[in-house]
């Protein structure tokens, strides 16, 4: 079932890169400007709940800053600062690497990442379709931890063609504890994932003023304890 669910929204991945052509890389940054987020994690029945903390900003042309704080694939805190650059394009989207240094329950982590992004538009909606990988290396522990999330983004227009206000997101969020190990064992529990964990967030953002959205989102484990929860963050442009 998980592995259909899984198969399912990558084939959605697929299908929505017949939309149109890109008007955009995902990445980098433009130089100068940049995003920042803020959200909290809270899973249902009185369970545990965290902050996360994410910022970009364009260096240069080529070079985006970033940093991530807030919760490992393992489940402990986390502060990574990291920077990406693309290399190439594919299928009509951006390929970036990335390379971020930082601490994982305060012990040194190496985290390289790939992303592709491509951005969609239609006279009556634009859009946007990713897929975000990343290696969590414990250099003193040596584990290998593995994280990656698939991401659809669509805003409707006006008749003008103006964008409108609501954006919509649908994200399978997958993730591998300890790869060397845990390769094939699939469970979660709550927001503190276990050996590797798989579930669904959709979530719907408003935006309150120029540059400047409130999001609220819902989480699903995809597995029999089907644990659950909600996200509430803050996301703004500069």
């Amino acid at each position: 079932m998980i592995r259909l669910l899984a198969a399912c929204l990558w084939g959605l991945v697929l299908l929505s890169l017949q939309a149109g052509p890109a008007t955009a890389g995902a990445w980098p940054r433009e130089a100068g400007t940049g995003f920042v987020s803020l959200s909290q994690w809270q899973s249902g029945g009185g369970g545990t709940g965290y902050t996360a903390l994410y910022l970009e900003y364009g260096l240069t042309k080529r070079l985006t800053l970033g940093v991530d704080a807030g919760r490992s694939v393992a489940g402990r805190g986390k502060a990574v600062v990291f920077l990406r650059t693309p290399i190439m394009r594919v299928l009509g989207g951006r390929v970036a690497l990335e390379l971020g240094y930082g601490e994982i329950s305060r012990q040194p982590v190496l985290r390289p990442g790939l992303s592709w992004g491509r951005s969609l538009s239609r006279p009556r909606w634009q859009g946007w379709v990713a897929v975000d990988t990343r290696l969590e290396w414990g250099l003193d522990s040596k584990t290998l931890d593995e994280k990656t999330d698939f991401t659809l983004g669509v805003t409707l227009r006006d008749p003008q063609g103006k964008p409108e206000d609501w954006t919509f997101m649908l994200q399978l969020q997958t993730g591998v504890v300890d790869i060397g190990k845990q390769l094939f064992l699939l469970q979660t529990e709550g927001i503190e994932p276990g050996a590797s964990f798989l579930r669904l967030v959709p979530s719907i953002t408003y935006e309150l003023r120029d540059g400047m959205h409130l999001e609220l989102a819902f989480f699903h484990a995809l597995d029999a304890t089907g644990s659950q929860g909600i996200k509430l963050g803050l996301w703004s442009r500069f």
